[in-house]
């Protein structure tokens, strides 16, 4: 009989923030065990609130296996490795006039806006052993500012939007950054509809693509990827991957639910240009005959499933500048945009920059983009920057339709 045991801790405290000021705050702590146990293809899973025993745990999960749930046992082999973060970026005890100096500052450097919304510091350890000796541990912190700026005035909840998620604190810099944005914003800028280079956050670009990588989705023929695997069929600057590395997405564990660990931490989708893996857990790699890449996620007291942390884009150039010389749309908060199936992409945009030589220059009207999935990840695809303009930065820049 296999056994996977596993235990997590998280700790937040979130401040919540209207007019500019704190109003309130949440601080919570949630531990969780789980001991899963395979016999004769088949899982039980036991999982608990608090600090787990786990004896009784075992015992629990083995009384589950009657259930029958069907799953492999695919246990990985002995490994030691831990990766702890435990550098405080700030005590708790001192976050709110901490952060309440900082909105203040905020306030002061962009009078017309209100601000709004959340501000959140998070702690997760998580710790992973299995019956062949596996035994890892991972462990970080994040500060999470989620500001909505409202331009006073203007009747809209909001009009644009602040953002910083990362393992330090400077206020200084974000400030810069803040700042920066806020002079964009009060000057008007205009295009006219054509092709334009397009720099967003990889999440906003690559969100929407998310169910094509499913691998269940592809083995059907329903994904737009489906019998592309070990292809080449997109640029050779894109390389796509799971970001799982706390090097690049602080407070993230650099392992899944199933203990796999993958090469630089990044379980890869494409490499140069070549899809090299789909997500998968070991159930559905095995059942679909695919390689399985590490990308399972569960509940404590659940069975493995899908996961996925973030996407990472190999960076092709050290700023923005390099990457986009001359003009480019800076594009700041985009929704309601979708994917046919036959794989034509197009979005509204609410809020975006005209961008020249990597810097700001004023404030677009809203927007539209398009453009086809197989295109921008392929001849239409420019490249990724990160840490610009900001350290925590993931962007990629493609050549899309714009319209006004």
């Amino acid at each position: 009989m296999g056994k996977e045991f596993l235990t997590e801790t998280h700790r937040s405290v979130t401040l919540n923030v209207t007019g500019g000021k704190i109003d309130s705050f949440r601080e919570k702590e949630e531990t969780t065990g789980t001991v899963r146990v395979y016999e004769n293809g088949c899982i039980g899973v036991a999982g608990c609130l608090g600090t787990p025993d786990e004896n009784a745990l075992t015992d629990k999960a083995r009384e589950a296996l009657a259930l029958g749930i069907p799953y492999p046992c695919k246990l990985d082999g002995a490994l030691e490795q831990e990766n702890l973060n435990e550098k405080e970026i700030i005590p708790v005890s001192k976050l709110i006039p901490t952060m309440q100096s900082f909105l203040d500052r905020l306030g002061d450097a962009c009078p017309r806006f209100a601000f709004s919304n959340k501000i959140s510091l998070n702690y997760r350890k998580t710790e992973y052993r299995n019956s062949l000796g596996r035994h890892l541990t991972s462990s970080g912190s994040n500060m999470d500012i989620q500001l909505l700026a409202q331009n006073r005035g203007s009747g809209n909840l909001f009009d644009t939007s602040f953002g910083y998620k990362g393992a330090d604190f400077d206020p200084d810099a974000l400030l810069s950054q803040f700042g920066k944005e806020y002079d964009a914003f009060y000057t008007s800028a205009d295009i006219t509809p054509g092709r334009y280079p397009v720099v967003m956050d990889i999440s906003d670009l690559f969100g929407g693509t998310l169910q094509h990588f499913i691998a269940e989705m592809y083995a059907s023929g329903a994904s737009l990827l489906s019998g592309k695997l070990g292809k080449k069929v997109f640029s050779d600057r894109l390389s796509l991957k799971n970001d799982m590395n706390p090097a690049t997405n602080p407070g993230v564990c650099f392992f899944d639910t199933e203990g796999c660990v993958a090469p630089d931490l990044r379980p890869t989708l494409i490499d140069r240009g070549t899809l090299v893996g789909l997500l998968t857990t070991k159930k559905s790699a095995e059942k679909l005959n695919l390689p399985n890449t590490g990308t399972a996620a569960a509940s404590y007291d659940g069975v493995p499933t899908l996961g996925f942390n973030r996407f990472y884009a190999e960076p092709t150039a050290p700023t923005l500048s390099a990457l986009v010389p001359g003009k480019a749309i800076y594009i700041v908060m985009t929704s309601g945009g979708d994917i046919t199936p036959g794989g034509h992409f197009a979005s509204p945009v609410q809020m975006s920059y005209l961008m020249e030589n990597g810097r700001l220059v004023g404030r677009l009207p809203e927007l539209n983009i398009g453009g086809d999935f197989s295109d921008f990840l392929g001849n239409d695809y420019i490249g990724a920057v990160r840490g610009d303009p900001s350290p925590d930065s993931m962007l990629c820049a493609v050549v899309m339709d714009v319209n006004m």
